[in-house]
């Protein structure tokens, strides 16, 4: 019940923010600008959406064999998949926890515990770039904050040592190699960033290094968990920060649709095809 009360709200707070960016950038706004867009930028995102798909799943191969060795890796990219089907409608995309229940002949409780973890570096991965960049074109002060981001995903298997219900995972959580797991973490964060960096260059190309960093505020702002998958948040941050590099907001807002759509619809839909083709191979 509090799950679906948290789903409705979202939801409405979903359609609230498309119909305030729907204000302001007109749906044939969108279209005009789709249709003049260079298909050729747009495909090459598109292919690196494999790539961004194979980093996950090193990333979460390297956390299930620590509890079960001997998991296909047909397993664990299924198990991908399938959360994505949860994670669209979860705060900050909390659902890929749910990645845990489908790996078969293994504890449950520690891959969940191993999944949190894969999570906490991805949201910290994240937040590095967005305090890096707002220390770059704000202020300095917030590159203490990036500091002690590092300083806490590098001592991470210390800092959860101190709570309480994780001590009994100290075992699995002793074995996890944080370098591997915030190296492959940065590198997703940095192809998400160079995919949308592309689409922008679909509408208007842009230097690479201003648009880095801006996009990355953008991907800083849109983690609040508020709306289903940050869908119309993030379009609204795009509007209002890539006008500084000189893209229209019709322009703005289709790119970060079609980020949306390439990243998390198209994954998505695969996991709703697993669940309702439960037993067949991908």
């Amino acid at each position: 019940m509090k799950f679906n009360k948290k789903l409705i709200l979202k939801t409405i707070f979903t359609i609230l923010f498309l119909i305030f960016l729907f204000y302001f950038v007109k749906p044939n706004q969108i279209i005009q600008a789709l249709k003049q867009a260079k298909f050729i930028w747009i495909l090459l995102a598109f292919l690196l959406l494999p790539l961004n798909l194979f980093i996950q799943f090193l990333r979460w191969k390297f956390l299930v064999v620590l509890s079960n060795e001997n998991v296909p890796n047909r397993e664990i990219i299924k198990s991908i998949l399938y959360s994505f089907s949860y994670s669209i409608f979860t705060p900050a995309r909390l659902g890929e926890i749910g990645r845990a229940f489908h790996i078969q002949n293994s504890k449950k409780d520690e891959l969940v515990i191993l999944a949190f973890f894969e999570k906490f570096f991805a949201f910290g991965s994240l937040l590095l770039f967005g305090f890096l960049s707002l220390g770059i074109f704000k202020t300095y002060l917030f590159f203490i904050i990036v500091i002690l981001i590092i300083f806490i995903l590098v001592e991470s298997k210390t800092i959860v040592k101190f709570i309480p219900f994780i001590q009994r995972y100290k075992r699995v959580i002793r074995r996890v190699k944080i370098s591997k797991i915030f190296s492959i973490s940065i590198i997703f964060v940095f192809i998400y960033i160079f995919q949308f960096f592309l689409v922008l260059n679909a509408f208007h190309i842009v230097q690479f290094f201003k648009s880095f960093f801006m996009i990355s505020i953008v991907m800083f702002f849109n983690s609040l968990p508020i709306t289903l998958s940050g869908l119309g948040i993030r379009e609204l941050l795009s509007v209002y920060f890539f006008k500084d590099l000189g893209i229209s907001p019709a322009s703005a807002a289709s790119a970060s649709l079609i980020i949306f759509f390439i990243n998390i619809l198209i994954p998505t839909f695969v996991g709703f095809g697993l669940h309702i083709f439960g037993k067949k191979n991908v």
